[in-house]
């Protein structure tokens, strides 16, 4: 079954468990693992705005992770979802059970979505692939047992259109909590499809071991993959906190982890981001005393997991420290390291970050809150090595919120819009100077670079000229308290693009010829403003064209447009003095079918030529025509596609032969 725009209520049919959705770069990876990315600038800050807990809001669109206090409408106990445009504008938010536009004003006909304030992660924001006016909000609801009776809205789908409410966004009424799947635990989460066009949303029911994966495309959303694997979240009305924590795609798009809380457990699958299999479990449990896992989180590399185990039930000041462990996903579960505990305080919700930075929330309970959060600086190394709240040696730095509380909340992203490489470079096209970026600057001593041509740098952000086209591992080696950390990435120079236009390019006037630049590239600009690849011109002079091709490499031409005729004289003197000896056609232009006939007064004729190199001597059967005017005839046909004519060009007249 499949879906469309025009009939999404079509997708929601009663009987079914239903559909609904799913989620665009950066493929990050350390060491010998190659990292491939566009050349073209970043437009992928779908994820760069936060707004969270009570009023509290992050921006980090400018690389650098900034407190805002302009919201002042969303109070989001737990996790919240917030989205913004491809260029970082802000579009909408939620707390699951409300949306609120870019202006901060509820949208009409989002005040009673189905979400619960008290689930995990009780909303996520996917875009509809293909139209950037079209968004889904999924929703998920608690799992409640009044009189040993299970209540629950389950996963929900609804879609918003900005093109409703003056252009600031609106519910859409046909498809305004649509029920997917119930019952579900508290816990989704989204991630790009292989193809990096497409999404994946995943569930998980309750009281079983399948997992509900459901893919968006341009066409609408397709019946769930369902992968019925390790273990059973669930239980009776005594086990309902097994629905509780988080669940989370790596930001690669190759795993999956969730807690089951009550149990203590910690589960990590291998999830193929093609198909929306889930597969080969790997399971930890936790054994501190009086502390339940709750939030995780990958590691912008995807390969270290982090999870935050806490004191989970009650409302007074936490007895038990909380815990953050790290497990490095080269050993899978095993041997985590517990990276550092926090006492009398409740390290909750976990979110990675477009700076590189995992942030935590923090607070003593859900009615006295912190308005600061933990930040594990670099989550790409491993052990303490991460420095949870560790900035350049002083311990308990935290990021403060100017006052604003985070709860239990942070945004529930999609994991996609923050798989954010090591290093970012603004162009590798040949003749350029590349400008190099670190992405998370935290903690780091000095620093070495080795671009893999000879070139090397000791620069934070260095600036290098490849001296010719290729691919080049380039490497940098961060140090910090004498430990050296390894980035390495492969990146191409890529030759400009080649146009290959003539230096001068013939048109027989009255005609017009086709211009070709090389097809294929994404822009071209030609001097005339044309933006085709192809343009037709009948006049004589210069024209230029601009293109740039898919690694946003730009490279131009210039051609000259000269007009010509063909020069066919009025009269020979075929005497064999060498001089003008022979009638016949000049013309520099020879990529032509041509044809000439010669006839006398009486209409016969006396000569005829299929080659232009070939002309009439003045005689006809191996005699001398006599002196006299001779009609002639020429049709020329032009070949290939370089001059367009409106069928052969025919020419006549007369020519007389003076002996």
């Amino acid at each position: 079954m499949r879906t469309t725009k025009n009939s999404i209520q079509a997708i929601f049919p009663a009987q079914l468990l239903l559909i609904c959705l799913l989620f665009f770069i950066f493929t990050w990876s350390q060491a010998q693992t190659p990292w491939f990315k566009s050349n073209c600038p970043r437009s992928q800050k779908q994820a760069e705005l936060w707004y969270f807990g009570e009023k509290a809001g992050i921006d980090f669109r400018t690389g650098t992770a900034v407190a805002q206090t302009d919201e002042n409408v969303m109070t989001a106990f737990k996790a919240s979802a917030v989205i913004s445009d491809s260029l970082g504008n802000l579009l909408f938010f939620s707390d699951g059970t409300k949306a609120w536009d870019r202006n901060f004003t509820l949208m009409p006909n989002a005040t009673v979505l189905s979400g619960s304030r008290g689930a995990s992660q009780p909303c996520i924001i996917v875009p509809w692939p293909g139209d950037p006016t079209l968004f889904y909000i999924f929703t998920v609801d608690i799992i409640s047992f009044p009189n040993s009776v299970m209540t629950t809205k389950g996963l929900s789908c609804t879609v918003i259109d900005m093109k409703l409410h003056n252009g600031l966004g609106d519910a859409t009424p046909t498809v305004l909590n649509k029920p997917m799947l119930s019952p579900v635990c508290q816990k989704i989460t989204a991630v790009k499809h292989q193809n990096e066009k497409h999404y994946w949303v995943i569930a998980h029911e309750w009281n079983s071991a399948k997992f509900y994966a459901y893919l968006l495309t341009e066409a609408g959303i397709s019946p769930p993959v369902v992968s019925s694997v390790g273990t059973i979240n669930g239980g009776t009305s005594n086990d309902v906190n097994n629905s509780v924590g988080y669940m989370k795609a790596s930001p690669d798009g190759k795993k999956i982890a969730l807690v089951i809380s009550q149990n203590r457990v910690i589960e990590v699958f291998d999830f193929n981001n093609a198909t929306g299999e889930i597969t080969n479990p790997k399971t930890y449990t936790t054994t501190k005393p009086g502390v339940n896992p709750y939030g995780l989180e990958f590691s912008s590399d995807s390969k270290m997991l982090y999870v935050t185990v806490f004191e989970t039930g009650g409302v007074a000041q936490a007895s038990a420290p909380s815990y953050v462990y790290q497990f490095n996903m080269r050993n899978g579960l095993s041997n985590p390291v517990i990276v550092d505990s926090v006492a009398r305080l409740r390290i909750a919700g976990i979110q990675l970050a477009t700076d590189g930075r995992i942030y935590l929330s923090r607070t003593n309970n859900i009615l006295s809150m912190r308005d600061s959060l933990e930040v594990i600086y670099n989550p790409n190394r491993p052990g303490t090595a991460c420095n949870f709240s560790l900035l350049n040696n002083v311990p308990g730095s935290s990021f403060p919120l100017l006052g604003r509380k985070s709860i239990y909340s942070l945004p529930n992203v999609v994991q996609s819009f923050v798989n954010v490489p090591p290093f970012n470079w603004d162009s590798v096209c040949h003749g350029d100077f590349t400008q190099f970026h670190l992405t998370n600057k935290a903690n780091i001593d000095s620093i070495s670079w080795n671009f893999g041509d000879g070139g090397a740098s000791r620069s934070t952000d260095p600036v290098h000229a490849f001296a010719s086209p290729g691919t080049y591992w380039v490497k940098d080696v961060q140090s910090f308290n004498g430990v050296s950390f390894i980035d390495s990435m492969l990146v191409t120079s890529y030759p400009l693009p080649p146009i290959g236009l003539a230096d001068t390019i013939l048109l027989y006037s009255g005609s017009s010829i086709n211009l070709h630049a090389v097809g294929g590239y994404t822009d071209y600009l030609w001097s005339t403003g044309s933006q085709d690849s192809i343009i037709a011109v009948d006049k004589q002079g210069s024209y230029k064209v601009h293109v740039q091709d898919i690694h946003c490499c730009v490279n131009s031409d210039t051609t000259f447009v000269k007009v010509f005729e063909y020069f066919i004289p009025n009269a020979f003197s075929p005497n064999g003095d060498g001089l003008n000896d022979v009638f016949k056609v000049r013309g520099l232009y020879k990529n032509i079918t041509f044809h000439m006939y010669v006839y006398d007064r009486w209409g016969t004729a006396v000569f005829e030529s299929d080659n232009i190199d070939r002309g009439w001597d003045g005689a006809s059967g191996g005699q001398k025509c006599p002196s006299g005017s001779y009609v002639w005839m020429v049709r020329i046909g032009f070949l290939g596609q370089d001059i367009i004519t409106q069928g052969d060009v025919k020419f006549n007249g007369t020519v007389t032969i003076v002996r």
